[in-house]
């Protein structure tokens, strides 16, 4: 099969030119406790995060099968008249008084029953540390409200417990230079059934959302920019999710990734990519599949990706990353991907990828590569670079895809 029959059907090329109440609210604050503007070092809770795998039992535990996931349930607007409502002044967080906020959510999840909602007022709050969120069934709603982040090396949201949703809020953080943990990343989505709705996230140390063994989650409605590794991530064996209608802005590797490696508890499985607007990659990708079964990505817009593919679908053998398989790529438009005018720009010399680029990269022998994936109607506008190389792996209509359990997460 030529690259004429691959484009056919599959890609088209175009040009523009001629192609509730609660506690007490908290005493003043003691002489130790962080004000806006002061520095702090990582606390317990990134020491957990980071040593969670090395726990007795934690390899059985992830060998065995898991229950199916529950399906997420969109945000409403308001808290509904049935519901339990706090508002974190209930509990001492005060908003724009300067005094960090971390213990009075913790007292807060001490209090709330699952189905909860806790409710942050329009105003700044501080975060000095990572805060783990392991209440099950809660759902933080704070339109008009701000957490800003003190610790350029720990300042995650943590959604540990199942069925946890977040709306409305904007998470903000110090950044200093690019890191990878999971305690630098702004929100870190870890259980079953969790909700990310209309939220804005502006700065991380590492990926804006990290996805990292959720199941059955939802991102949609977000904004993310300026964060210094990925602006979303899905690793970790996570399934069963949907991202859609997400902005993703200025990302400093790739704005959207599916990343499965080799030393995950199972391939990242089932995930819908759908309709988001991606933009502004000066180093990374702009949407990315290494590593993962039964991937969708369709009716995304990608855009503005200056040194590398616009879409990538790969095996990349220095990361120890698995293969790819029953991957759909439909209805996508990239455009001004590695565009010779605005080299200057990247953060790297040019990679050499297609707009849309499949291949698998230095892997060892016997690596799974890459299996079947369907392309179909995505367009590729004012670009520099061809707009499909396909270097592994094989079309085949029949791909998959993202197979969702539950119904209103179909694909079709």
């Amino acid at each position: 099969m030529d690259a004429r029959d691959l484009m056919r059907g599959s890609v088209s090329q175009t040009r523009n030119h001629p192609i509730g109440t609660g506690p007490s609210r908290r005493e003043e604050a003691s002489p130790g406790r962080p004000r806006l503007g002061a520095g702090s070092g990582p606390g317990l809770a990134a020491v957990l995060l980071l040593c969670a795998g090395l726990l007795p039992g934690a390899a059985h535990a992830a060998s065995l099968p898991q229950p199916p996931p529950p399906c997420p349930v969109a945000i409403p607007a308001h808290p509904p008249a049935t519901a339990q409502v706090w508002r974190v002044s209930d509990f001492g967080a005060i908003p724009d008084d300067d005094l960090a906020d971390d213990e009075a959510l913790r007292r807060a999840q001490t209090t709330l029953r699952p189905g909860d909602w806790l409710v942050f007022e329009p105003g700044l709050y501080l975060q000095a540390h990572s805060v783990t969120i392991d209440r099950p069934g809660l759902t933080l709603w704070g339109p008009g409200a701000t957490l800003q982040a003190l610790d350029p090396a720990d300042h995650a949201l943590r959604l540990q417990a199942d069925g946890v949703r977040l709306a409305g809020l904007t998470l903000r953080a110090r950044t200093d230079r690019r890191r990878d943990a999971p305690a630098q990343s702004r929100l870190v989505l870890q259980g079953a059934g969790q909700v990310v709705q209309q939220v804005r996230i502006e700065g991380a140390g590492a990926a804006g959302i990290l996805v990292l063994g959720a199941r059955g989650f939802l991102l949609s409605d977000n904004r993310i920019r300026a964060t210094l590794a990925d602006g979303i991530h899905v690793s970790g064996g996570s399934q069963q999710g949907r991202i859609e209608n997400n902005q993703v802005n200025d990302a400093g590797d790739d704005l959207i990734a599916v990343v499965s490696y080799d030393s995950d508890p199972s391939p990242v499985q089932d995930i819908l990519v759908r309709a988001n607007q991606v933009a502004g990659g000066r180093w990374g990708r702009g949407l990315a599949v290494v590593g993962g079964e039964r991937i969708t990505l369709a009716d995304n817009r990608i855009s503005d990706v200056l040194r590398a593919a616009g879409i990538l679908v790969a095996q990349e053998g220095p990361w120890r990353t698995r293969g790819v398989d029953q991957v759909r790529i439909e209805r996508n438009r990239l455009m001004r991907i590695g565009r010779p005018q605005d080299a200057a720009q990247a953060a790297g010399a040019p990679t050499g990828h297609a707009a849309i680029e499949v291949h698998r990269h230095e892997t060892p022998p016997g690596a799974a590569g890459i299996g079947q994936l369907h392309l179909e109607d995505n367009r590729v506008e004012d670009s520099g670079v061809p707009a499909l190389r396909l270097r592994d792996g094989r079309l085949d209509a029949g791909a998959s895809g993202a197979r969702l359990d539950c119904p209103a997460l179909s694909t079709r």
